[in-house]
């Protein structure tokens, strides 16, 4: 691969790792401003469980952008075995994280459609 292209690569991994870190950071910053503005109206009950949505989206999100920037670096730049399996389980912790975080935030798995527990009552025709 031509140098150019190689640094352009580490660049934009660079900026991916900058951005996807900026996310977490400010994702956590406006969560928490917006937590103490629900609780000082609504309450606690309320705050808490709007702040952990958020905290979920921005963890989420900034999972997102770091994955990106691995995979640009591992499969672009240091294709060896050892860091494509290094990506392997990062993208697997990653969908783990996923899944238990939209359990945690909406109370269902991804594949699902409603709430667990609350499904509606089937009628025979």
């Amino acid at each position: 691969m031509p140098d150019q292209v190689t640094f352009a690569l580490q660049m934009i991994a660079r900026w991916l790792e900058i951005i996807g870190a900026a996310a977490l950071i400010l994702g956590f910053l406006v969560a928490s401003i917006n937590w103490i503005r629900t609780w000082s109206k609504e309450g606690s009950h309320i705050a808490g469980k709007e702040y952990r949505k958020a905290l979920g989206r921005t963890v989420l999100i900034g999972l997102e952008v770091l994955v990106a920037a691995t995979i640009i670096k591992t499969v672009t730049l240091q294709p060896s075995f050892e860091e494509i399996s290094f990506l392997a389980i990062m993208i697997a912790i990653r969908t783990t994280l996923g899944w238990t975080m939209v359990l945690e935030m909406y109370g269902h798995w991804p594949w699902q459609r409603r709430r667990l527990g609350k499904t509606k009552p089937r009628t025979e025709s």
